[in-house]
């Protein structure tokens, strides 16, 4: 493995893509997954343990039909407002219309439980769900985010207010994922975190007298520091 795709269609001409090569990554470093197709889009960018572990409980509850979408979050043509309510409330002043999670003492939108990755803010870096539909089945949605919460617009960028921004807003793409294709993402995730799992041990600095820091030539203790940069791993 070199770079790993998930593929969302059986075509492979749309992924959810980690972008580094595999033979680089350790538990806690920060790793960037993509999604790519006829654009690309920056998913997130967060320590590997913490996003794949998300991401294989959240693919889990989508298998067991445990995120079934709330009824809120459809319009009545049945069309998903994940990503229009999203908008709202990060608006925080439009938060007042929104249904909230009473499991979680009242503090959680409801729609929060289906988000992919947590991410940043920005024109470029959309925001991800899963879920189960009404029939059960699993959908994976991708919707744009304001690009000026918190903050101004840069020079020469033309400025879009918030209320006029939301009267054209409309989902980036919703594909439905067969239950195969979550099932070899699942399958993808557990090889991916025991290649993971063995960078770590070889890469990593196991105290005094540690093997690894003898071969390359390292003194004293580096206890938990990674022993090679990204091209002696690749040299090696």
């Amino acid at each position: 493995m070199n770079v790993l795709r998930f593929n969302i269609d059986r075509a492979q001409k749309e992924a959810i893509v980690i972008k580094e090569q595999l033979v680089d990554i350790v538990l806690y470093e920060y790793i960037n997954i993509v999604f790519c197709g006829a654009s690309q889009y920056e998913l997130v960018q967060d320590c590997f343990d913490y996003i794949i572990e998300g991401f294989k409980i959240t693919l889990h509850k989508a298998l067991n039909e445990e995120l079934k979408i709330h009824s809120s979050l459809y319009d009545n043509a049945q069309n998903s407002l994940l990503g229009y309510q999203w908008c709202k409330y990060l608006q925080k002043a439009e938060r007042k219309d929104l249904i909230y999670d009473r499991a979680n003492k009242g503090i959680q939108w409801i729609g929060y439980q289906y988000t992919l990755f947590e991410t940043s803010h920005g024109a470029n870096t959309p925001a991800s769900w899963l879920y189960n539909d009404e029939l059960g089945n699993i959908v994976f949605e991708l919707t744009p985010v304001y690009p000026w919460f918190g903050s101004r617009p840069k020079q020469g960028e033309t400025f879009i207010k918030y209320s006029e921004w939301m009267k054209t807003y409309k989902p980036i793409l919703i594909r439905t994922i067969a239950k195969e294709t979550a099932e070899q993402w699942l399958k993808q995730i557990d090889e991916l975190i025991e290649v993971v799992k063995k960078n770590d041990e070889r890469l990593r600095c196991t105290g005094i007298g540690c093997a690894h820091c003898a071969k390359i030539g390292k003194t004293g203790c580096h206890c938990g520091s990674l022993l090679v940069d990204v091209q002696d791993c690749k040299d090696n």
